[in-house]
């Protein structure tokens, strides 16, 4: 996880830490985004996620885990072991722009039941791409010129069409369907 911040335009480590204890000493001032994996003293990052929460219940934290449940934070994320590096990115993206998420496995539409989804439209998609991106509506509605209020209702019908019921779940649904690949969301990740 290291190399891969490092390798990137934008990003900086300010600490590494291999226990809690550490991580607990080096966070007094909160960085923009704290990922926490395995811990040499608190081994499952869940646990340890929460532990932290407990005492800086702000922070913005993506728990790196393949069994890990979203921690009940208003800016906490979830993302497998199995990610790529893009996906890891973009999962530190927005939880810096105030995002929480579970990148786990989405319902398919035939596990949801009902009729089948709508068709979502070619600017949805659009939408799609720049959300899974972490990209606020602001930024949405700059990058594709339009008003933040339209940029809301595209979200909205797409969140409805696709039966999913909030900004996360659109994204790992974006994932899991291969409606957006990884190789796409290098170029739409990045800020104007």
């Amino acid at each position: 996880m290291r190399k891969i911040i490092d390798e990137a335009a934008g990003f900086e480590v300010t600490h590494q830490v291999d226990t809690f204890e550490s991580l607990a000493r080096h966070t007094r001032e909160l960085p923009d985004v704290v990922v926490i994996g395995c811990l040499a003293d608190v081994p499952r990052a869940p646990l340890a996620a929460r532990r932290f929460l407990d005492s800086r219940p702000a922070a913005s934290v993506l728990v790196v885990d393949d069994h890990a449940v979203l921690p009940d934070a208003p800016r906490v994320g979830v993302l497998p072991l199995t990610s790529g590096p893009d996906e890891f990115l973009s999962a530190i993206r927005m939880l810096a722009a105030g995002y929480a998420f579970y990148a786990g496995p989405a319902p398919r539409a035939a596990e949801r039941g009902g009729p089948p989804l709508e068709r979502i439209t070619r600017r949805e998609t659009d939408v799609l791409r720049l959300l899974v991106g972490g990209r606020t509506n602001s930024e949405m509605a700059r990058h594709l010129s339009l008003t933040e209020s339209t940029v809301k209702f595209h979200v909205q019908n797409l969140l409805r069409k696709l039966r999913l019921p909030n900004r996360a779940s659109a994204v790992a649904y974006a994932y899991e369907t291969g409606l957006i690949n990884v190789g796409e969301l290098s170029e739409t990740a990045r800020r104007p």
